[in-house]
């Protein structure tokens, strides 16, 4: 091992020559473990995979991984930095998918990381080339170094959630399809955003987001209209009172449901059962 640098305990970059297998061991910090020349066979939290040069691996506070087999001239970047290292009020941050939450990187939610295994492949080297320059300022420690430092691991950070982005291209175009069956078998029901969210194992923000990006309305407009269709059938065809129909389309509160109608069809619902009431009653 070579190249090890303290700047200060928040902090600390090396290049590893490994020729020896690693144990199983954790750490109390965040580390970015990337494969800079050769192979090995690598276990996080009990699962292993082959990492090959240009391929990464995030370790978050406490979990256990270790080098079970290495390959000939084998360099790996180890990167290791609390949370802290960033900004101060990030102490308690204890993984890197919080740490890609934080409202103070401004990039808002980001799809969930793998539970496991956090292993991603820096085709295009942007990665890489951001580890080289954390080097060089450790090496160099020039006028601003730490600074400069703290805007390096910044950039890593969004290159990072870029890539959580771009490998997970499918899944929200399934989900979103399946929301919208959902809707539409009962637009009465109990639909809450954070149910879905969970059930696809994302976070409310991001599945927001991809709701407007397929549908192009928010879920809860969507969510609106479809009631309001509901509600325009159950007053033309129904002697239902306005109280009942507020009920059956999801609504607790009969003011918001009247609020709701009128934004909607610009009429009140006695209005609407007025001008389009269908019902033929013995």
């Amino acid at each position: 091992m070579s190249d090890l640098f303290q700047i200060p305990v928040d902090f600390s970059i090396h290049i590893a020559h490994v020729t020896n297998p690693c144990q199983a061991h954790q750490h109390d910090y965040l580390e970015l473990a990337y494969i800079r020349q050769g192979w090995t066979r690598h276990t996080l939290n009990g699962v292993s995979r082959t990492l090959h040069t240009g391929d990464f691996v995030l370790i978050d506070y406490g979990e256990i991984h270790s080098y079970d087999i290495v390959g000939h001239n084998l360099e790996a970047i180890n990167c290791m930095f609390r949370p802290a290292a960033i900004d101060c009020t990030l102490h308690n941050c204890r993984s890197f998918q919080k740490l890609l939450d934080s409202w103070l990187l401004g990039m808002g939610y980001v799809m969930g990381l793998p539970a496991k295994e956090k292993i991603f492949r820096d085709e295009k080297q942007h990665i890489r080339l951001l580890l080289d320059q954390l080097l060089e300022e450790s090496h160099s420690q020039n006028i601003g170094y730490y600074p400069m430092i703290r805007a390096l691991l910044v950039e890593i950070i969004i290159q990072i959630a870029r890539l959580v982005k771009n490998n997970q291209p499918t899944t929200s175009q399934i989900s979103i399809k399946w929301i919208l069956e959902e809707l539409c078998k009962n637009p009465g029901a109990d639909h809450r955003l954070i149910c879905y969210a969970q059930r696809f194992c994302m976070r409310p923000e991001m599945l927001s987001r991809l709701f407007q990006q397929e549908v192009g309305i928010g879920f809860q407009q969507y969510l609106r209209h479809l009631r309001m269709q509901m509600a325009c059938s159950l007053l033309s065809t129904t002697n239902h009172s306005v109280s009942e129909i507020s009920q059956l389309c999801g609504y607790e509160d009969v003011k918001s449901f009247r609020l709701a109608f009128r934004h909607e069809t610009g009429l009140s619902p006695l209005q609407w059962k007025k001008n389009n009431y269908h019902l033929i009653t013995p």
